[in-house]
């Protein structure tokens, strides 16, 4: 039997609002390091998202290295990490070679050619030096890698496209692991959105947002035990639970903040389903939303209780027609006053209840930074009363590909 862990989405260097997560991150990652050891975990995978952006901090890139540090040449076999959207897939291969040496193996981007996907084969070697398992190690996958070209095609058509072009991967992955350890259980990873996604998972979808929607789960050749998923932020099976997403190990947002975060523990025979075992993370830090008067919200923040190692983030929303100049001074003050710590004010806002023209906060749209280029586009279109048509969406991600491919071949 083989045991691994699954995590995925830690997206280290991530802000909430303009305030850094770096401690939670650290948190996490303490108490990673702890269960590895004590579960006696063989393989450690990371499902992609490693960094929150393509350039992290070097607080970000110091944290990475530093666990991986940690917990490298002890009991641990192997540790697989792939690349998702988020991570830069040649920041995340540079270090390839010196990774190897501590039996890390990163895979930070696929290449159109095949002859390059040999290096997506991960050997797990047993007590005896035998292979007990094989990972594919399959990182995001941007669709013109698989020669998938959406100019001047239909909706139906792009989605027919993607699945036989990912089905093919997993494939063809597939069988060169079969010829690499016949007979051994073979283990895969996804960064991307597969079976039927809640609206209130964030984020939702990662090819061409609003035409495929998410991949169907046939898209992983039968011979696979287990898929290790990343990219939704929410811990679920798919794949009738021969596919998992562990979701971000922290709350990203209050949306996260409502469910709890999970790492999955996954034992694999030669024969029989993976036997999956969530372990929940514990919740180092609270995400509270107070709403009311300024004196209320004031009240609420002096007396706020938490069980968490961290002081609670706060959102504050004041209901109000008008909140006079050095209200959000005030509650900062309350929060200073909290006999158990100060609160973490990270948002003061106001509840617009009789201004006619104003957009509830709720439904305010995102800011451009969290959207994807078509999302801009969609956004333009509409606030130029220009119609968007096939024909005119299509022409776009046509020049978004062109793009694409520019900037990797500059790479």
């Amino acid at each position: 039997m083989t045991r691994f862990l699954h995590t995925s989405d830690w997206h280290l260097g991530a802000n909430l609002e303009t305030v850094s997560r770096e401690r939670d991150h650290a948190l996490f990652l303490d108490w990673l390091a702890g269960v590895i050891e004590e579960r006696e975990v063989d393989v450690l995978l990371v499902a992609g998202d490693v960094f929150d952006q393509a350039q992290p901090s070097a607080e970000a890139q110091r944290a990475y290295y530093q666990f991986l540090h940690r917990i490298a040449g002890k009991r641990l076999r192997k540790v697989v990490i792939v690349g998702g959207n988020h991570d830069s897939p040649s920041r995340l291969d540079a270090p390839r070679e010196l990774l190897d040496a501590l039996s890390v193996h990163v895979v930070g981007g696929l290449l159109a050619a095949p002859e390059t996907w040999d290096r997506c084969l991960c050997p797990i070697p047993g007590a005896d030096g035998e292979i007990e398992a094989v990972v594919l190690a399959v990182p995001f996958v941007h669709e013109f890698r698989l020669g998938v070209r959406t100019a001047l095609a239909d909706s139906a058509t792009i989605a027919a496209q993607f699945r036989e072009r990912f089905a093919a991967l997993y494939t063809e992955l597939a069988d060169r692991a079969e010829r690499l350890a016949p007979g051994r259980p073979i283990v895969a990873t996804g960064h991307l959105t597969c079976g039927a996604a809640s609206r209130d998972d964030a984020p939702a979808e990662i090819h061409l947002v609003g035409t495929i929607g998410a991949l169907p789960a046939d898209i992983f050749d039968p011979r696979i035990r287990y898929v290790a998923l990343g990219h939704i932020h929410r811990s679920y099976p798919v794949c009738g639970g021969r596919g998992w997403y562990s979701g971000s190990p922290i709350a990203l947002d209050r949306t996260e903040a409502r469910t709890g975060r999970k790492v999955l523990l996954v034992d694999i025979d030669d024969a029989g389903a993976p036997k999956v075992e969530p372990l929940p993370v514990p919740e180092t830090r609270a995400i509270h939303e107070l709403s009311g008067t300024l004196p209320e919200v004031a009240d609420r923040l002096r007396a706020l209780s938490w069980s968490g190692e961290l002081p609670p983030f706060v959102y504050a929303q004041i209901q109000a027609d008008y909140v006079p100049a050095g209200a959000e001074a005030q509650l900062h003050e309350a929060a200073e006053k909290n006999p158990n710590g100060a609160p973490c004010l990270v948002q003061v806002r106001r509840a617009l209840q009789q201004a006619a023209c104003a957009q509830p906060e709720e439904d305010a749209p995102p800011p451009l930074s969290e959207l994807e280029p078509e999302d801009v586009f969609r956004r333009l279109c509409a606030e130029r009363n220009v119609e968007l048509d096939d024909g005119l969406l299509n022409a776009f991600r046509a020049v978004a590909q062109d793009e694409d491919e520019s900037e990797e071949a500059a790479r």
